[in-house]
């Protein structure tokens, strides 16, 4: 799709960037760097070059790598210095690289042809290699619509739609830990929107200047998810929610703090849905195999929703053995429905003639 690439940036994530490109055989890729002492030098075979030499009228995409910290200045760099194209211009996390050996987990969407070799897709393109069909109402929203920045894994769109659906057109309240840039509040607001339905979206941040992201049917809660008053300030300004999103910071604490604090305000028949669950795998997170992670912690709600059968005193029925419909794991995603509260289940056999 494009002739050449130029990866701007070969500290950390230059570095991880180029290794993926390489992985992937992505052809026509140079390197440049504003640093001078590497010019000349290569990583994984590949020359980095002086921005000078490969900026020219005829680039085409130029993904910039590096820190969240240096982004807008490198920007501001290639766009006064060396009169780059905005629209030639992509944050490496804006833009997607894919193999044609590899298979991705895109829930229910489908490519409308298979790759012959390995390319670097911009949203916009990705979009246009999709088979339209494929889409749903979510899916649309995320590529072809206006909205705020919004980042997503792509199966992530279908198991929204299996459980979210139900509350299409209907009054409803959503609240999500961790609001970015606004796009996926937006979503919501979209997705739900009915001729006369009421909404109500709800987003928590640590970031003060996110409050200024809020619109009509949307307002923003600055604080901390791991903040147990603040979560409980939370509950008596928000009432109840019918889906409460846990995207925050991932961390162990915070996901465990918050579903023990939140659970409680969703409603009967609601959702309360924790993303990014692969952070229990990372160390930076607090994540490990078997450890004390929102993985383990939910496992052991499989235990308390069928306390009811247990034959010893291990383990005794509490407040999720009675308000817990059902579990449902997905990569990176657990559902949590709730159910109208009972004591126990109950089993009667009948044989009519």
């Amino acid at each position: 799709m494009h002739k050449e690439i130029i990866i701007f940036g070969i500290g950390k994530y230059g570095k991880q960037y180029v290794k993926r490109c390489v992985d992937c055989k992505v052809g026509h890729i140079r390197i440049t760097d504003s640093n001078k002492e590497l010019w000349g030098t290569e990583y994984m075979g590949i020359s980095v070059e002086r921005p000078e030499d490969v900026f020219t009228d005829r680039v085409e995409l130029v993904v910039v790598a590096v820190s969240d910290k240096y982004r807008n200045e490198i920007f501001n760099e290639l766009a006064e210095q060396y009169k780059v194209p905005s629209r030639n211009m992509k944050y490496y996390t804006e833009t997607i690289v894919l193999s044609k050996e590899e298979i991705y987990n895109m829930g229910n969407m489908s490519l409308d042809k298979e790759l012959e070799e390995g390319m670097v897709f911009t949203g916009e393109e990705l979009c246009s290699l999709l088979r339209k069909e494929t889409l749903n109402g979510l899916e649309h929203f995320f590529f072809e619509e206006k909205h705020k920045l919004m980042d997503k894994w792509l199966h992530y769109f279908e198991a929204y739609e299996r459980f979210f659906s139900k509350y299409k057109e209907k009054d409803v309240t959503i609240l999500e830990i961790g609001v970015f840039k606004g796009g996926s509040l937006q979503m919501w607001k979209h997705y739900f929107k009915g001729k006369n339905n009421k909404i109500k979206v709800y987003g928590i941040d640590i970031d003060e200047n996110c409050k200024a992201l809020e619109e009509e049917d949307i307002e923003i809660l600055i604080g901390s998810q791991d903040d147990r008053d603040f979560l409980q300030d939370v509950k008596k300004r928000v009432g109840k929610a019918d889906i409460v999103i846990d995207d925050g910071g991932h961390y162990m604490d915070q996901q465990i703090i918050t579903f023990e604090e939140l659970f409680d305000l969703v409603n009967e028949n609601g959702i309360y849905l924790c993303e990014d669950l692969h952070t229990s795998y990372m160390k930076e997170y607090g994540g490990a195999y078997k450890g004390n992670t929102f993985i383990e912690y939910s496992k052991n709600l499989v235990d308390d929703i069928h306390a009811q059968y247990l034959e010893t005193e291990e383990l005794s029925r509490n407040k999720y053995s009675a308000s817990i419909k059902s579990i449902t794991y997905y990569d990176s995603m657990v559902f949590i429905e709730k159910k109208k509260a009972a004591d126990k289940s109950i089993s009667i056999q009948i044989e009519n003639q």
